[in-house]
């Protein structure tokens, strides 16, 4: 049973799709908060903000050069979390784009958690980002699945230009940690979806240590990871 809809005034939800080295899919969401109404075109030109970020990150770390060669960025797509029914629009200009990290990717499914701070405490108020395509010369220790600390920085670096790069593409618009949902008994008992999404600006992206993560759902043959 799909879950049921939480509205979240002018906020859109923008997804960025990546075709895997098997073929399969994997993305990246993230959110973005406007002070005014979103219209299809508003959407699909932050799309095009997203991929030019993702092209050019700080000028120095961007997320493509951090990507294996065998993995692209497919499709960026953006809703309108206002209601149910607000626009939706997909965007495939100047797509595929791949990687360009030359050398043997990780095994699929392997992957690195960078976290996105508010400055508040608490799950509701902070968001991860699950990286896709990663390079086996970005780790320090193959066997005991570190990434070097100078990538886990660049990883960082390059996440942290979106910050700058949503207002830059758009004067009314912000990137945000979005909350749909809560634990009204607190850590460890069932999330219950608010009413309404609460938006919290995001203030930096970090990482808690250089251990990699796995997403099952993005390992051969389990499906699409959200």
């Amino acid at each position: 049973m799909a879950p049921p809809f939480v509205p979240c005034a002018d906020a859109a939800q923008i997804s960025m799709g990546f075709a895997q080295a098997d073929g399969s899919f994997a993305e990246n969401t993230y959110w973005v908060k406007r002070s005014i109404a979103w219209d299809n075109t508003s959407l699909l030109a932050m799309c095009a903000a997203f991929k030019t970020w993702w092209t050019t990150g700080d000028g120095t770390h961007k997320q493509q050069a951090q990507m294996c060669t065998n993995y692209s960025l497919i499709q960026i797509a953006a809703r309108d979390f206002t209601t149910q029914h607000s626009g939706s629009v997909v965007y495939q200009t100047g797509l595929p784009l791949a990687g360009t990290s030359a050398g043997t990717s990780v095994e699929q499914g392997l992957t690195f958690s960078v976290t996105a701070r508010t400055g508040l405490a608490g799950k509701s108020y902070r968001g991860r980002t699950f990286l896709i395509g990663l390079n086996q010369a970005d780790l320090s220790n193959q066997q005991e699945n570190l990434v070097g600390s100078g990538n886990a920085s660049g990883y960082v670096s390059a996440l942290n230009a979106l910050i700058t790069a949503v207002p830059a593409a758009d004067t009314d618009s912000i990137l945000v940690v979005m909350s749909r949902y809560y634990q009204p008994g607190g850590p460890g008992t069932d999330s219950v979806p608010r009413a309404a999404g609460i938006p919290t600006p995001i203030l930096n992206f970090g990482f808690h240590d250089l251990l990699l993560d796995f997403q099952r759902r993005r390992a051969p043959a389990h499906g699409r990871h959200h």
